[in-house]
């Protein structure tokens, strides 16, 4: 099963605050029997999806594995599945970033992609405070996503320290590229170039890797 292999805990905790959820449920409802009833289908992702993400049991890392701070992960899950209701009932479907660049539009807060993604920089020595930026074609672009090593489900360590296996190693210093889905925030299009932050990826367990 997927499991998501990174959460940006600052961003959604700021984002969560601003939730009204008497209006979350009322606009939910509304948007879900919507979808339901037409079967709308397209690029990026939509609360439909999101919906359908979560009602799987989708967990914020391994669940094959014993996990430090699961009470804590299992929580960033609920509020991430919250974030991304009110994101998609506020700015309507998440679109693809490949749409958004094609489009010329570019006036997408939150923008989604799957694709292939490797560490620019690989990392010999790396600490939980440090960030690493994941690139992935887009196109005839690059997206550039910033990424804290913290925030990662698997490898920080409670003494400071990321900590480095057999499930992690080729992709942080051996530049191994893997298929990763997220949302994320929109920074800026510059040229060929794409940079944005994400709010959380999504790894296959069945790659073997183990972020």
């Amino acid at each position: 099963m997927d499991y998501i292999c990174y959460i940006s805990r600052s961003k959604i905790d700021s984002l969560y605050a601003q939730i009204a959820p008497d209006a979350l449920g009322e606009v939910t409802e509304q948007v879900v029997t919507e979808q339901a009833r037409t079967g709308e289908l397209q690029a990026g992702l939509s609360l439909w999806k999101v919906f359908s993400l979560f009602k799987g049991g989708i967990t914020y890392g391994r669940k094959s594995v014993i996990q430090r701070e699961r009470k804590v992960k299992a929580a960033y899950v609920e509020k991430l599945r919250e974030v991304l209701i009110t994101i998609a009932a506020d700015h309507g479907d998440v679109p693809d970033i490949s749409d958004v660049v094609t489009s010329g539009r570019q006036d997408s807060v939150y923008c989604f992609h799957r694709g292939s993604f490797r560490v620019e920089t690989p990392v010999s020595d790396p600490r939980v405070g440090d960030v690493v930026t994941l690139t992935c074609p887009v196109g005839d672009r690059t997206l550039y996503l910033d990424c804290s090593l913290r925030y990662f489900s698997e490898g920080p360590e409670p003494d400071g320290s990321f900590l480095l296996h057999s499930g992690n190693h080729r992709f942080f210093t051996a530049n191994m590229s893997l298929t990763l889905e997220g949302v994320f925030v929109l920074l800026q299009v510059e040229g060929e170039k794409v940079f944005g932050t994400p709010l959380y990826l999504q790894l296959s367990a069945a790659s073997g890797i183990a972020l």
